[in-house]
């Protein structure tokens, strides 16, 4: 996989952020739209009736209501892409809504993996925190696979992985208060009208520095559903949220680790979880997050930077592997990882898998206010 990858700078008002990170991909287009098409394909293949158009709209509303940073980001990332608005932000809302047609109708879902994990304070080896992300998705968004700084009209600065096209925080990022959050899909049933993970994340990096704050926004907000977002900040707390439409759970650290992969963990959660992986891949997500944990464990207090990489690059036999490489039963792969270091204030990110390619470091400078004032 190529290490080229593009970093984009984007800044001021949400519409202005969205058409700028439009106009400096407008060469990537025509990706942008084949990957659009697939995805209204894909839902044709499923069967989407009327009953998901409406789910559809109900969400639209419910965002259009309670997110208006959003919707103006979604605006002008269309017209910075010359594309229509509607369609634009209805790819970005099925591409979430689609569990509820998969888990309905037990169909095959896209096996998207990513693994994530959070060490702090005696569970690595300078007490300082780290939290790390194996990015799995399909191929073809590799080309599309781009590093944001965003400096946003009001609120911290952040710089976060997406894919052209794609708003809000789509993969994982960091601010300058030293919040980092990463996500991973849960196929879920408990899908519903609310904001997706990419706004969820998106305002958590612009207004929050702690990841308690983080949560107190997380329980309060209205939520799609179908996610976990890891948390870790700059004093060494984490946490995992859970999300779901009606229901949410914390997960919390155990002796400074944690571990998250594409399930839910929590009790209140675990009833809604639902393996949509194709037969040869399912109950890969339970071997990779048994993996990194026993790694992690074995490696408790020396967990630094080093290690972190050599995680992220990790095969095993079997359906263990951390670093996935293309195969005929999956459509996805390993195309980026992250490690974040909130204390430092710093992202490694390498493009493609990690077992081959190199790290890039991206930082900044420590924040000396409190937008918002989010504690």
């Amino acid at each position: 996989m190529s290490s080229l990858f593009r970093v984009i700078t984007v800044k001021g008002s949400h519409y202005q952020m969205g058409y700028q990170h439009g106009c400096q991909v407008s060469s990537l287009r025509h990706q942008v739209v084949a990957a659009m098409e697939a995805r209204f394909a894909q839902l044709e293949q499923d069967g989407a009736d009327a009953a998901f158009a409406a789910l559809v709209e109900e969400t639209r509303q419910v965002v259009e209501t309670v997110d208006p940073a959003t919707v103006a980001l979604v605006r002008g990332l269309a017209d910075g892409l010359e594309l229509d608005f509607n369609r634009l932000l209805r790819y970005n809302l099925v591409a979430f809504l689609r569990d509820a047609l998969v888990t309905h109708k037990m169909l095959n879902g896209p096996s998207d993996g990513c693994t994530t994990w959070a060490a702090t304070g005696p569970a690595t080896a300078n007490g300082q925190p780290i939290l790390a992300k194996n990015r799995d998705y399909r191929p073809e968004h590799l080309p599309l696979q781009l590093v944001v700084r965003a400096e946003p009209a009001q609120g911290y600065r952040y710089t976060f992985v997406t894919s052209a096209g794609s708003p809000g925080v789509f993969v994982a990022g960091f601010n300058e208060a030293g919040l980092a959050v990463a996500d991973t899909h849960v196929s879920s049933t408990d899908v519903g009208p609310g904001l997706p993970a990419y706004a969820l994340s998106m305002h958590l990096l612009e207004e929050h520095r702690s990841v308690r704050s983080a949560l107190d926004y997380l329980q309060a907000v209205p939520r799609l559903g179908r996610n976990n977002l890891l948390l870790a900040d700059a004093g060494g707390d984490s946490a995992l949220f859970e999300i779901g439409h009606r229901h949410s759970a914390v997960v919390e650290a155990e002796a400074g680790l944690l571990v998250n992969t594409n399930h839910y963990r929590s009790p209140v959660m675990q009833p809604y979880f639902v393996d949509t992986d194709p037969p040869a891949r399912r109950g890969n997500t339970f071997q990779r997050y048994q993996n990194a944990k026993e790694k992690l464990t074995g490696a408790y207090g020396r967990i630094d930077l080093t290690l972190a990489k050599q995680l992220m690059a990790v095969h095993t036999n079997g359906l263990g592997s951390l670093c996935c490489h293309p195969s005929p039963v999956s459509e996805t792969a390993t195309i980026a990882a992250m490690i974040f270091l909130p204390a430092q204030r710093r992202m490694l990110f390498c493009h493609g898998q990690p077992c081959q390619g190199e790290y890039h470091a991206f930082t900044l400078s420590r924040s000396k206010f409190s937008p918002r004032s989010h504690p």
